[in-house]
C-alpha cells in the first residue's frame, strides 16, 4: 500500500487520512472531554463525602451527654495524693488522708554460699501460695538438690507460677539471698509458703522484709476520705469516690488532702468551639467545590438549607432553645462564631441546659445535625446517588468511546485504502500521459 509521497503519483496519502481523521475524532474527544468532566465531578463528590464524615463525627462525638460532663478534680498536694474525674463525677470538695500506700510482699531467705544446695530427698518440696486460694499455688520439686539460682529459675519459668517474683541478691565472699516479691500489692497477693519432705520453715529461714510484723492487712493502702477509713489492695482507687481516680503517690497520715470536683468549664467551652470549628470546615468546603467542580450542582444547595433549617429551628428543651442565647451565631458572611464571654455566663447561669441545647437526644442541635448529615452519607443517600449517577455516565461514555474507536479504526482504513486506490490510479493515467507525449513528439512535423 502506498502511503507516502515521492512513491506512485507523490500523493501524501498519510497526511490527507491524518486530516480526515482529525475531523472524524472531534466526536470522540467530544466525549473524552465530557468523560473528564464527570471524574472530576466524581473526585469533588469524594472530597465532599469526605467533608460531610468529619462534620457528622464531630456532631456525634458532640450529641453526646458526656461530652458536655466534663468534670476537673484537683489536688492541693500531687506529691502526695494525684487525682483525675470522668462524666460520672459529682461536685464536690473531699478531704482525703492518704495514711499507707500498697505495697508488694516480699520474703527473703537467709545468707547461704552460693554453692550450697537444698533438698535431694524423695518428697523435698517448697511450695508457694499468693493470697487465700490454695489453688493459686506451685509446687517446686526439689527432689534433686538444687542451689538458691536453680530454685530462682525453676520458680519463674513454671507455667503454673501464681503471681511471685524470685530473685537472687548477691552479697560478700560468695554468699547470697533468694528474695520472694509478690507481683500485686495488698494483702490479697500476699506470700505463704509450705514445705515437703525433709524440708522445713528453717531450712530457708524465710523472713518477711515488709514492716508489718506480720499483719499481712498492712500491705493494702489505707485513706480516709472525710474521716471515713477505706482499704483497698492497690495504689490506685477508682471506686471510692463516684467518677473520681485517686493516685496514691506518698503517705502522709494525719494530713488532709483537700480534692475538688468542678466542672470543667473551658473543656466545655472548647467543645462549643469544635462544633463552630466543624460547621466552617464543612462551609469553607462546600464554597471551595462551588468554586470548582461542582459550580452548578444543587447537591451543595441541599445540604446549606438543610444545615440552616435545623440551625434556625429551636430545641424547645431547657432554659435555652436558640444558640444565640449562649453566644454561637451565623454572621453576616455566613461562618459560625462564639461568643466566649456570653456561652461562659450560660454555662454558669445553667450548665445543663447549654450541654441540652447542643446533645438532648430527640432535639439537639448536634444529635439532629448528626443525624441529617448521616441520611445524606448513608447508602441510597444523597451523595451515593449522585456519585451512582456519575458512575453510570462515566461507564456509559467509556462504552460509547469504545465502540468509535472501533467504528474510526475501520473508517481509517477505508481512507487509506480509497487514497492508495486513487494514488495507484493517477500513477497509471500518469504513466499512459508520458507515453502519449512520447508517441506524438515522435510522429512526422511534429517539431515543425
Amino acid at each position: 500500500m502506498i502511503t507516502a509521497p515521492g512513491v506512485g503519483s507523490g500523493l501524501d496519502v498519510q497526511s490527507i487520512v491524518s486530516q480526515l481523521m482529525a475531523l472524524e475524532r472531534r466526536p470522540l474527544e467530544a466525549l473524552a472531554r465530557r468523560q473528564d468532566q464527570y471524574e472530576a465531578q466524581l473526585s469533588a463528590y469524594g472530597q465532599l463525602k469526605s467533608a460531610l464524615s468529619g462534620f457528622q463525627k464531630a456532631m456525634d462525638d458532640l450529641g453526646k451527654t458526656d461530652s458536655f460532663k466534663i468534670y476537673a478534680a484537683t489536688s492541693s498536694d500531687e506529691n502526695v495524693l494525684q487525682v483525675s474525674a470522668n462524666s460520672n463525677a459529682s461536685l464536690g470538695t473531699y478531704n482525703v488522708r492518704v495514711e499507707r500506700l500498697a505495697s508488694n510482699h516480699k520474703m527473703a531467705s537467709g545468707e547461704f554460699l552460693d554453692s550450697t544446695l537444698f533438698g535431694g530427698s524423695a518428697g523435698d518440696s517448697l511450695d508457694i501460695q499468693v493470697g487465700s486460694n490454695a489453688s493459686n499455688a506451685i509446687s517446686i520439686d526439689l527432689s534433686t538438690a538444687r542451689s538458691l539460682t536453680d530454685i530462682r529459675d525453676l520458680i519463674n519459668e513454671d507455667a503454673a507460677n501464681p503471681g511471685v517474683t524470685a530473685t537472687i541478691i548477691n552479697g560478700n565472699n560468695g554468699n547470697q539471698k533468694l528474695v520472694l516479691t509478690a507481683d500485686e500489692t495488698g494483702s490479697a497477693s500476699a506470700i505463704s509458703l509450705s514445705y515437703g519432705g525433709n524440708l522445713d520453715a528453717s531450712t530457708f529461714g524465710m523472713q518477711t522484709l515488709n514492716n508489718i510484723g506480720g499483719d499481712t492487712s498492712l500491705l493494702d493502702s489505707e485513706v480516709s476520705v472525710d474521716g471515713y477509713s477505706i482499704t483497698r489492695s492497690g495504689n490506685t482507687l477508682t471506686d471510692v469516690i463516684q467518677g473520681v481516680t485517686l493516685n496514691l503517690q506518698s503517705a502522709l497520715p494525719g494530713t488532709d488532702i483537700q480534692v475538688n470536683v468542678e466542672r470543667d468549664v473551658s473543656a466545655v467551652e472548647e467543645s462549643v468551639q469544635g462544633f463552630a470549628d466543624a460547621y466552617n470546615d464543612l462551609r469553607s468546603s462546600i464554597r471551595s467545590l462551588r468554586e470548582g467542580q461542582l459550580e452548578a450542582d444543587s447537591t451543595l444547595l441541599s445540604i446549606e438549607r438543610g444545615l440552616l433549617g435545623i440551625l434556625n429551628d429551636p430545641t424547645g428543651t431547657g432554659t435555652f432553645s436558640h444558640l444565640t442565647e449562649i453566644g454561637v451565631s451565623i454572621q453576616k458572611d455566613g461562618s459560625m462564631s462564639v461568643n466566649s464571654s456570653r456561652l461562659a455566663s450560660a454555662l454558669n447561669s445553667d450548665y445543663s441546659s447549654v450541654a441540652d441545647l447542643f446533645a438532648n437526644a430527640d432535639s439537639g442541635y448536634a444529635v439532629r445535625l448528626g443525624t441529617l448529615t448521616g441520611m445524606w452519607l448513608e447508602d441510597g443517600g444523597l451523595i451515593e446517588s449522585r456519585t451512582d449517577g456519575l458512575d453510570s455516565r462515566i461507564e456509559d461514555l467509556g462504552d460509547r468511546q469504545n465502540a468509535m474507536d472501533r467504528r474510526l479504526a475501520q473508517v481509517e482504513a477505508r481512507y487509506l485504502r480509497q487514497f492508495s486506490s486513487l494514488d495507484s490510479l493517477m500513477s497509471q493515467l500518469q504513466g499512459t500521459s508520458n507515453f502519449l507525449t512520447s508517441q506524438l513528439a515522435s510522429l512526422p512535423g511534429a517539431n515543425g
